[in-house]
């Protein structure tokens, strides 16, 4: 349970110049690398690796990307990538390759693009008249009629149109001079209109102002909606058949380019860029510094880099320059509870990382005040449900699984405590034991955190001052609490007093009252400090009650289905509310009661680079 932070190692890549983005991206893929030295900085000994004639082509590069990545989207993404030679092509020669064939794809794929365009239109237009003739398809209306205009006899010139409004839009009120009929479709509210020739403008105007446009009828019409409306559909569906296979051209097209592989290469020239602003170059060799993590070996790293096929070398060294970066070496089921400790900051390298202690205890503390069998997995079900999206999730999942249990031993089942038998207690009935049985853990998180604090010092050489110091502070913390059980816990709290006064007074007699005033101020922060876990009794209290207040409130409905109503409502108020204020107290006690007594936080985090785009 117990694990000391490594420093990273240091790894100096020398690299040809020209390789050196490939050598990165291999390293970077398979092992999480930090940079530093080459990477970042400005000395008369580093070189900008983005050169002028690098950035004009990305300019360009980024600029077509711009205006054709949407019609990429069309373009299926091949896993083949394309051939090239042993060793990785200059950023030059990269560039330089995916502009001309973006370019080549470009000129076939502009008739096609326009084409698509044409049809997508058309496609629109005729999804706009099947969706209005279908509204008149049952009417005795000749649609032929609303394309043509009509003269009287004192010609006098009446014209027809037709609008297509956003469904929002509410109905159309009559107008005086005007015969207004409103539609609706079934996706589409449409306004037909029959006016004087010299109101149309008017009317058109106020369509627009509502986002409304005009239809544009096709002009061989003839007949009621229920005969045209075949021929409209025949028409959309061909013009959808265009479509799809236009989006096959363009699919193709992009195959027979392999714009995805040349999108990749430069992506992650564009990724090392962003990476490594400076290097120490040569004629024909750069060089990056940086840290990797512990467990990895100079071999391996090599390996790497020769089946990238990069003309690169990597050494390793313990020491590097500055102070190393610290690595938490923890299992996969830990890993999650580091972030506890970057709270406080990093682990240093003579400081104990309790992330292991933490994967058992916090979920211990979480689950006591939140003991529910129900509402536990539905936590953990939320947990699971968004593991690949949240990188906290285990530690909600954890928490859910030890609040079923704490549930189980409690006997509640989403706020019910008469589904299942408790395998311990119901707490508000035993209101003591369930205040009492935290301080057990309390007590030994802080004597961990005392053992801790000991092993820091020992692994700084100052054992012995640690033992004269702060062990009979133990002694008197364990005497103090025998004591509340049997009177011979005096005798321990004076063999710690005198192991306190001794080991000071080998030091300096001057500094006793010091000493001694300072012992009993942490003898009183050892005693909040335990008192301070009995809240975890208190919330589990609070937690029992509120569940008991819910089950009142849903029996006093009088109806099933509105006490079902106040029992669902009740659980999601628990589960939002006591979710927050509990996840809060767990994170209080670990870092204000536990981590004071041993964490300071001292070391540096490791930074690595995010992975190169795939």
């Amino acid at each position: 349970m117990i694990a000391r932070p490594q420093p990273a190692r240091w790894v100096n890549l020398l690299a040809v110049s020209d390789d050196l983005p490939a050598a990165l991206v291999a390293l970077a893929t398979r092992s999480p690398v930090e940079l530093e030295g080459g990477a970042g900085t400005s000395s008369s000994s580093t070189t900008p690796v983005l050169t002028l004639e690098c950035a004009n082509r990305l300019q360009r590069f980024e600029s077509l990307v711009q205006t054709f990545q949407a019609w990429w989207s069309h373009t299926e993404t091949n896993t083949r990538t394309s051939p090239g030679p042993a060793f990785a092509l200059p950023p030059l020669e990269v560039l330089d390759r995916a502009l001309a064939t973006l370019e080549a794809w470009r000129l076939d794929a502009e008739p096609l693009i326009q084409s698509y365009q044409e049809h997508r239109a058309r496609e629109s237009e005729l999804m706009v008249l099947a969706d209005l003739t279908t509204a008149l398809a049952d009417g005795p209306l000749d649609l032929g009629l609303l394309g043509r205009d009509a003269s009287s006899a004192a010609s006098f010139c009446l014209k027809t149109g037709v609008f297509v409004l956003p469904q929002e839009t509410p109905p159309m009120m009559p107008q005086e001079g005007l015969l207004v009929r409103s539609i609706l479709g079934r996706d589409h509210p449409f306004v037909l209109v029959v006016a004087p020739a010299e109101s149309m403008p008017a009317f058109t105007e106020a369509m627009g102002a509502l986002n409304g446009r005009p239809v544009i009828l096709p002009d061989n019409w003839q007949g009621r909606g229920q005969e045209i409306l075949p021929g409209i559909q025949q028409n959309l569906s061909l013009c959808r058949t265009t479509i799809k296979r236009v989006r096959q051209e363009l699919a193709t097209l992009g195959e027979r380019h392999d714009v995805a592989s040349h999108m990749r290469e430069v992506a992650r020239l564009q990724w090392f860029f962003k990476a490594v602003k400076t290097v120490e170059a040569g004629d024909a060799l750069s060089r990056l510094g940086g840290w990797v993590a512990p467990d990895v070996k100079e071999s391996t790293i090599n390996h790497l880099l020769d089946q990238a096929g990069v003309r690169a070398l990597a050494s390793m060294a313990d020491v590097g320059p500055g102070t190393p970066p610290m690595v938490l070496m923890n299992p996969w089921w830990a890993k999650p509870f580091e972030f506890f400790s970057r709270l406080l900051g990093t682990p240093g390298r003579n400081e104990v990382d309790a992330s292991r202690l933490l994967a058992v205890v916090a979920p211990l503390l979480f689950g006591y005040m939140f003991g529910d069998m129900g509402q536990g997995l539905v936590l953990a079900g939320i947990g699971f449900y968004l593991r690949k999206r949240w990188d906290a999730s285990w530690l909600l999942m954890t928490g859910g699984v030890s609040a079923f249990f704490f549930g189980w031993m409690f006997g509640s089942v989403f706020c019910i405590e008469s589904w299942v038998s408790p395998l311990w207690l119901h707490p508000t009935l035993h209101p003591l034991s369930v205040l009492s049985a935290p301080l057990v853990l309390g007590v030994f998180l802080l004597l961990c955190g005392m053992g801790f604090n000991a092993l820091g010092a020992r692994w700084q050489g100052h054992g012995w001052e640690w033992l004269r110091h702060d062990g009979g502070v133990i002694l008197i913390y364990l005497g103090l609490l025998l004591a509340f059980f049997s009177s011979s816990g005096w005798w321990l709290v004076l063999v710690g007093g005198g192991w306190f006064v001794i080991g000071t007074a080998l030091e300096s007699l001057k500094l006793l009252p010091v000493r001694l005033a300072h012992l009993v101020e942490t003898l009183m922060q050892l005693g909040v400090n335990t008192l301070s876990f009995s809240r975890v009794g208190a919330f589990a209290l609070a937690h029992a009650g509120l569940s008991q207040a819910v089950v009142t409130l849903a029996g006093l409905t009088g109806g099933e289905l509105a006490g079902f109503v106040i029992l669902v409502l009740g659980n999601l108020l628990i589960l939002l509310l006591e979710g927050l204020v509990v996840s809060v107290q767990t994170t209080r006690l670990i870092l204000f009661e536990f981590f004071v007594r041993f964490l300071r936080g001292e070391g540096r985090p490791f930074r690595p680079l995010p992975p190169p785009p795939e």
